[in-house]
Parts: C-alpha cells; structure tokens; sequence
C-alpha cells in the first residue's frame, strides 16, 4: 500500500475513494456529493491529483488485499486501521467523515460494506455510528 504523510491530501483522498469503491461500484451520484461536500478544494488538491490516488488505491487493493471466493476484495482491518490513522487532526477527520458520510448516503442505499467503513472510522476516531439505513456488523 502506498505511504502518505498523515493529514496529506492524498490520505484524505484515499479513505473518500474508499468510501466510493467499498460496495463493489462507483456510482455517479457519490462522485458527485464529493464534489458538492467541497472537500478536495478543502484539502488542495484537484481532481488529477484525486484520480491518480483513486488508481493507485485500486492498485493497491489488488495487489495487497484478500480475495474471496465471490471475487470481492477483502480489506484486513489491520490495513483499514492504519489508513485510517493517516488522517490525524480532529478537524480533517471530521470534514473527512462528513465526506464520506455524504458518499455513502449518495445513492440512497447504505450498503453493509459501506456501514462497515464508517463504523470502523467512527471507531478508531473515537464515536458511535448509528446509520439511518443497513445492516449494522462488526469488522
């Protein structure tokens, strides 16, 4: 997995991509309720710069993460964490979550995949997580 410095662009823009990609597709609504939630702007970056990281993730996935029989890829909650932990400052991690709370509730759908992700950052920044809609689990 590629290494960002903590509170980089690029770590921010990692977990949003991940908030996109986490259910199996990208649909064009979340990409459109990143861009409504201003958050790339907030963190200066623009779009070429969100792409590249988008690919290099998706590189990363393939080439690091578990595959399951259904061919799904599977992320370690070890590796999850540690993404996670790349966003340090307690302002950018609650613009970050704002963000992708935004994308996942994009196509009016919370898959459990995607409540996993929140659940997940919600915990290892320090909050409970109630969705309004999907299954609740536990990685």
């Amino acid at each position: 997995m590629r290494i960002y410095a903590t509170d980089s662009p690029q770590a921010v823009c990692r977990l949003l991509a991940l908030a996109m990609i986490v259910d199996g597709h990208l649909a064009p609504s979340e990409l459109e309720a990143m861009h409504a939630s201003r958050i790339l702007r907030h963190v200066q970056i623009d779009e070429d710069g969100f792409d590249d990281v988008v690919r290099g993730l998706c590189e990363d996935l393939l080439a690091t993460a578990h595959q399951r029989g259904s061919g799904e890829v599977e992320i370690d909650v070890k590796l999850l964490d540690a993404l996670l932990a790349d966003v340090a400052s307690p302002q950018l991690r609650m613009s970050t979550m704002k963000a992708m709370l935004d994308i996942v509730h994009a196509d009016t759908l919370v898959d459990e995949r995607e409540t996993l992700l929140i659940q997940r950052a919600f915990r290892a920044w320090g909050e409970p997580y109630r969705p309004s809609a999907g299954k609740l689990a536990t990685l």
